[in-house]
Parts: structure tokens; C-alpha cells; sequence
């Protein structure tokens, strides 16, 4: 297991250094990828930052996953990245393939985006491996930290919260998944395609499977529900919101948000419910986590 915990940590972090390395040479001033004529905007270099950030912190979180010196981290240390890593990652891990084997084209890959089609190939090929090999590293990692669940109660008022509110977002999303048009901009009908509808699918998945495992949280399966749907929830929905005030070119209906700008500010806070539900179960079980 040793082995399979090195092989994962270290896939992951491979998988993170070509991503890595050419937000470097963006915040430098290249342009290696960027279709020519496409401006280098504030907007681009501002969002080029974050992604830079986030990517080492992933490298990070990877070298914790694999080392034991991983162990001896403060829990949230390692389980706040891990949750917004998962809410990420997993929708990449199963929409990509979901839109090759339909469409035959990543589901993330736009015609007229800002950047040549092999940087979309090489950053979300890595994207899936990173995703499946922290997946691994972290089960290895939180099977011998903890082996058996925390012993604290949940709160339930809180919890009971969240789960509503990720069942009213997961209904919306799954709504517009199936072609309805309510509270969308202009622009996003406009644009809305295969690729927009599976990703509103999985995200109205994700999100009620969250209020599933939220209402519970008395076994594993629970808490990898609500740790999925609620991690998914906050992540994209402030990838998101923080694209639409930007009026980034990475989405569209910047400037409509109406109700699709309040079902992301919705999706954030009901993601940080339920991080705060997680806190208090995870204080409770104190004891636990310190060993």
C-alpha cells in the first residue's frame, strides 16, 4: 500500500507540472498556445493567477497525500483543498469522457476559445489523472489517519439546511439539463449546447446526492455524498460567479446573472453549510483526528 500511495501522490503531481508550467509562462508574458490576436487581458492574467495558485496548492496537497509528514498536518490543512479539489476534478473526470464518446470533443474545448486545441487536451488530460490519482492517494492517506469515522453528531438544523438547498439547485440544474430555459439569460440560450446540458446534468447530479448523503452522514457513503455534491456546489459555483462579475470570456451571460447568478451564490452558500456541518461532526470527533 506504501507503494500505491507513492505511485498515486506522484502521478497526481506529474500530472499538475505541464498545467504548472505554462501558467509560468503566461504570468511571464509568452503567449505559447494562445491563439494569436487573442488579448492578453487584465481579466486573463488575474484568473491565470488564481489557477496558478490553486495548481501548486494541488502539487502540495499531493506531496501531503503521499508523505508522512502529510499525517501530522492540521485536518483542515488537507481536507479543504481535498473538497474543492474533488468538487473540481470529479465533474472533469466524468464529462470529458462523456463528451468524447457522444460528441466526439471535450466537453471544455471551445471553437472559438482563447487558446490552441492542444493546451485544452494537454491541461484536462492532466486534470482526469490528477483527479483519479489524488482520489486514490487520499483514500490511502485518510484509511490509515482515520480509520474508522469521526464520533461526532452532525448539526442537524444546518445540515437539514444544506440539503434542501442542494435539492433545490440540483432540481434546477437537472431542469436545464433536460432543455428548459427558466431564469437563463439571453446569452446563455443562445449558446446553450450539448456540452452546456451535460455539465448542467451532472452538477444537478452532484448537488442531490449532496442533500442525500447530507440528511444522513452515518456511514461512509453518506459522507462521500455530501462530501461530493457539497464540494462540487462551492467549487464550481464560485468558479463561476467569480467569472461572471469578472465578465470573463470563460462565460457567457456575464452581465445577465438573474437567476443563474443567484443559483451560483446559492450553490456557494449551500456548499459552505455544509462545510460548516462537516466542521462541527469532524470536532466532535476530535479525539479521532488527532491520531
Amino acid at each position: 500500500m506504501r507503494f500505491l500511495r507513492y505511485a498515486a501522490g506522484y502521478a497526481a503531481v506529474a500530472a499538475a507540472v505541464p498545467y504548472f508550467v505554462l501558467k509560468i509562462i503566461w504570468l511571464a508574458g509568452g503567449s505559447t498556445g494562445i491563439i494569436p490576436g487573442n488579448p492578453q487581458s487584465a481579466e486573463f492574467d488575474a484568473l491565470n493567477a488564481a489557477t496558478f495558485a490553486m495548481d501548486a496548492v494541488a502539487i502540495a496537497v499531493a506531496l501531503a497525500l503521499t508523505h508522512r509528514w502529510g499525517e501530522r498536518l492540521s485536518a483542515p490543512l488537507v481536507l479543504f483543498p481535498m473538497w474543492v479539489g474533488v468538487g473540481f476534478l470529479t465533474t472533469i473526470v466524468i464529462g470529458v469522457p462523456v463528451g468524447l464518446a457522444v460528441k466526439g470533443q471535450s466537453l471544455f474545448e471551445a471553437a472559438d476559445g482563447l487558446v490552441e486545441p492542444w493546451v485544452y487536451q494537454l491541461v484536462y488530460g492532466g486534470f482526469i489523472v490528477q483527479g483519479l490519482a489524488l482520489t486514490v492517494a487520499f483514500f490511502l492517506y485518510a484509511r490509515r489517519r482515520w480509520p474508522s469515522l469521526p464520533v461526532g453528531e452532525p448539526y442537524r438544523l444546518l445540515a437539514t439546511v444544506a440539503a434542501v438547498m442542494s435539492f433545490a439547485i440540483g432540481l434546477l440544474y437537472l431542469s436545464w439539463a433536460f432543455g428548459s430555459t427558466f431564469g437563463l439569460p439571453e446569452e446563455a440560450i443562445a449558446t446553450s449546447a450539448f456540452t452546456g446540458r451535460v455539465m448542467d446534468g451532472l452538477f444537478g447530479i452532484f448537488s442531490i446526492l449532496g442533500g442525500i448523503g447530507l440528511l444522513r452522514l452515518n456511514s461512509w457513503l453518506s459522507v462521500s455524498l455530501a462530501w461530493l455534491g457539497s464540494g462540487t456546489n462551492f467549487a464550481w459555483g464560485l468558479w463561476v460567479s467569480v467569472n461572471m462579475l469578472i465578465d470573463s470570456p470563460l462565460t457567457v451571460g456575464a452581465k445577465s446573472l438573474g437567476l443563474l447568478g443567484l443559483a451560483n451564490f446559492t450553490r456557494v452558500l449551500a456548499g459552505m453549510l455544509a462545510g460548516l456541518v462537516a466542521a462541527y461532526w469532524l470536532r466532535g470527533g476530535s479525539e479521532r483526528l488527532r491520531a
